[in-house]
C-alpha cells in the first residue's frame, strides 16, 4: 500500500494529526518514480585538434527525503538499518513504513539513518521553504540525537544558512538553545565582515574550541568564568568585548568547509572555501594571552571560593595577589612605571 493507505487506516486521526509536520516534508504525487542516480559519467572522447577529452559530470540526482506516494509501504518494523547516504527511493517497503510511521513523532528513539532522511528535506527548508520552522525543528532533533556526525553536519547547515539567508538573529542565542561546538568560521567572518567586537559569549565559544583547558572551566563554573574574563576585558581594554578588525587576515589560510549534508545539492551549495581565522596567528595569540589571564584568575577565585572566607575578604586576597605580581613584572621590566600605576588603579 501507499502512503494514503497508511493514513487511512486510522480513520479516526486525520492526515495533519497524522503527519504533524507535513509542511516540512517534500511529498511528490507523480507517479513515475525516477531513477536515484549515484557516481559519476565519464565520457572519453577526441576534439578538432586530436586531442583527448575527458568530461567528468555529475550525475543528476533526485532529493533523498522526498516521499512518493505511490511506493509501496508494509507494515514491518524488522528492517535492515539504512545506508550511511539515504534516499527515500531506495528504502524497503518496510523500511518506508517504519520511516513513515516515526514521522508521526519524531521525538520517538529511531536509527540515524532515518532521522538523516528527514533532516535533508529540513536543509531543502533552510533555504528555500520556511526557514524559521524548519531552524527549530532541527535544534530539536539536535537535543534528541546525541551523534557526532548529525551535529557536526546540522551545527554547520545552522550557521551558514543563517547567514546566507541574512539571519543573523537567529545565530545570536543559538549556543543556549542546543550546544554547539564553538565559534565557527562563518561566524567570525560575519562578525568581521560587520565591523562587530567579540563579545563574552563569543569568546567563551572561541576558547571551548580553541584551548581545551577551558572546557572543564566552562562546564563547571560557567558564570564564574564569565565573570573573570569580564574583569580581564575591563582591565585590558576597558570594555566588556574584543575588537578584532584591526587584524589582517588577507594572507589567512582558507579552508573548504560542509555547510549542507543534502548530497542533492550542487557541490557550491554543499561546500564553501571560507577564511580560517583559527589560523590567524596574531588575532589567536592575543586571545590565547587573554584566556591564560582569564584562566589563572578563574583558578585564584575558584580557589579562594572553597575556603569559608566572605566575599570581601576573597576580593582583598586577589587584590594583594595581583599587586605582588604586578610588582614582579615591574621589576622584572615586563612593564613600566606608568603600566604599574595604571594596573593598580583598576586592581
Amino acid at each position: 500500500m501507499g502512503i494514503f493507505d497508511l493514513i487511512k487506516s486510522n480513520t479516526a486521526v486525520s492526515f495533519e494529526k497524522e503527519l504533524p509536520n507535513k509542511d516540512l516534508l517534500y511529498i511528490s504525487y507523480d507517479k513515475n518514480i525516477p531513477n536515484v542516480n549515484r557516481g559519476l559519467f565519464v565520457s572519453i572522447g577526441i576534439d578538432n585538434n586530436g586531442k583527448i577529452v575527458i568530461n567528468d559530470q555529475s550525475k543528476q540526482m533526485s532529493d533523498p527525503s522526498t516521499i512518493f506516494v505511490h511506493l509501496p509501504i508494509s507494515e514491518d518494523f524488522n528492517v535492515p538499518s539504512l545506508p550511511y547516504w539515504p534516499n527515500y527511493i531506495e528504502l524497503t517497503p518496510g523500511q518506508r513504513f517504519k520511516y513513515l510511521s516515526w514521522l508521526r513523532n519524531v521525538e520517538q528513539p529511531i536509527d540515524m539513518g532515518y532521522v538523516f532522511l528527514y533532516y535533508y528535506g529540513l536543509e531543502r527548508q533552510l533555504l528555500i521553504g520556511n526557514f524559521d520552522k524548519a531552524f527549530d525543528e532541527i535544534i530539536k532533533l539536535r537535543n534528541l540525537h546525541d551523534n557526532k556526525s548529525f551535529q557536526k553536519y546540522s551545527e554547520n547547515a545552522l550557521v551558514h544558512s543563517a547567514i546566507m539567508r541574512n539571519r543573523a538573529d537567529r545565530l545570536i542565542d543559538l549556543h543556549e538553545q542546543t550546544d554547539i561546538s564553538g565559534y565557527s568560521n562563518a561566524m567570525f567572518l560575519l562578525a568581521y565582515k560587520a565591523g562587530l567586537d567579540l563579545g563574552e559569549e563569543q569568546l567563551i565559544l572561541i576558547f571551548y574550541k580553541a584551548f581545551t583547558t577551558s572546557r572543564k572551566a566552562i562546564k563547571e563554573n560557567k558564570p564564574l568564568f564569565v565573570e573573570c574574563l569580564s574583569n580581564k576585558l575591563n582591565e585590558r581594554y576597558g570594555r566588556v568585548s574584543f575588537s578584532f578588525k584591526s587584524y589582517d587576515i588577507s594572507r589567512v589560510k582558507s579552508i573548504v568547509e560542509i555547510r549542507f549534508a543534502n548530497y542533492s545539492f550542487p557541490k557550491e551549495i554543499q561546500q564553501i572555501e571560507i577564511t580560517d581565522f583559527y589560523q590567524c596567528k596574531s588575532l589567536m595569540q592575543d586571545l590565547e594571552n587573554l584566556f591564560i589571564e582569564t584562566y589563572s584568575l578563574y583558578k585564584s577565585k575558584k580557589a579562594l571560593l572553597r575556603s569559608n572566607k566572605t566575599p570581601e575578604e576573597i576580593e582583598e586576597a586577589l587584590k594583594k595577589k595581583n599587586e605582588t605580581r604586578y610588582k614582579k613584572l615591574l621589576k622584572g621590566k615586563m612593564i613600566n612605571q606608568f603600566e604599574f600605576e595604571l594596573l593598580l588603579k583598576n586592581n
